[in-house]
């Protein structure tokens, strides 16, 4: 059956159902058009996450990699029948001066982390690249900071935690550690007064200054860190006699302890609850007052993130793997009778 010239012509006709579907006055046309004029955001929506090692410890950085780190110290006194080298009309013995040195060691951990991206994915997104639809980030840039992100957390949880036998902040079993003192109810924040509350750090300023020998400078805690919850308590506002003041209870601490009466400003920092809340005597909730210098505690790098190497292989069907490495110190300790856990607050 031939087939009218009328006929032939329809059916090419953009009126024709088949192809009426991807005419340029369609919906389905607009919607393609409309694709094009998006505004794209050319930053991904990272996750939020906190990263706090280099606020509360001194960091520092060099040495390559080493198994292990080490330190000297020394203790000082004297022997004989003198008192402190003093001299009665009589006595004729002269007091010998001794030391004692000491040396540390502490180990150190070897950190490795890499990426893989494929053959494919990189031609898929070269193809992107020149078609005009290029992504506003590359594979290698969401790698980088994935590598970044697990680098940080590996340094918080070194710090705070430990790793393998070796403690951190918040464990290690050198410091003192004391529950606070009941404030009526129980020994919470929560349950105390802000002058009941300055009482707790007081108390825990003030041991470690008699652990130090009442050294008021060098022996005097700089810093307190507590469980993010207890933070926020103390964020509220200053009542005296149920009468707010123009202050928070966080700075009437800071201001009116006893290690600001001695020269020393002290400071009250929030850390995350995982890292301190439970961590106490008998599972109470840990707060850490000691002294930030990296003379007292400090945490070493030796080997800083660095990329080692990028090489080609056949896994995954083809792509290329990149490798970083770094080394990490144990936390050093040099001296515990300035710090002390408070717990139970």
């Amino acid at each position: 059956m031939k087939t009218s010239v009328r006929e032939r012509i329809l059916a090419m006709d953009s009126r024709s159902r088949g192809i009426q579907q991807f005419d340029a006055a369609s919906g389905a046309g607009m919607a393609w058009l409309s694709s094009q004029l998006e505004l794209i955001n050319p930053n991904p929506i990272e996750p939020l996450q906190a990263s706090t090692h280099a606020r509360d410890i001194p960091i520092r950085t060099g040495g390559g990699y080493p198994e292990y780190l080490s330190a000297w110290a020394t203790n000082y006194a004297s022997s004989g029948g003198g008192f402190y080298g003093l001299q009665g009309t009589n006595n004729t013995e002269i007091a010998e001066a001794q030391f004692d040195a000491q040396k540390g060691i502490w180990p150190t951990f070897l950190w490795q982390l890499g990426f893989t991206v494929t053959h494919l994915d990189m031609k898929k997104w070269e193809y992107a690249d020149k078609s005009g639809q290029r992504a506003p980030f590359t594979w290698q840039q969401l790698f980088n900071n994935s590598v970044e992100t697990v680098w940080q957390k590996a340094l918080d949880y070194v710090t705070y935690r430990g790793f393998l036998t070796s403690p951190g902040l918040i464990n290690t079993p050198g410091v003192p550690a004391v529950v606070a003192a009941s404030g009526g109810t129980n020994t919470t924040w929560a349950s105390k007064t802000p002058t009941q509350i300055l009482a707790d750090v007081n108390f825990a300023i003030n041991l470690c200054i008699e652990n130090s020998g009442y050294s008021t400078q060098n022996g005097c805690p700089t810093d307190m860190l507590v469980p993010y919850s207890q933070w926020a308590l103390l964020t509220q506002p200053m009542t005296v006699g149920g009468v707010p003041v123009a202050q928070s209870t966080l700075e009437y601490i800071e201001k009116y302890n006893v290690a600001a009466a001695n020269g020393v400003k002290f400071k009250i920092s929030q850390l995350p609850n995982d890292w301190c809340s439970g961590q106490g005597i008998g599972g109470l909730d840990r707060s850490l007052v000691y002294r930030k210098k990296d003379d007292c505690v400090l945490l070493q790098i030796p080997q800083p993130k660095e990329k080692v190497m990028t090489v080609p292989t056949t896994d995954k069907g083809g792509a290329y793997q990149t490798l970083y490495s770094g080394c990490i110190g144990s936390v050093q300790y040099y001296r515990t009778t300035n710090s002390l856990y408070l717990d139970g607050i």
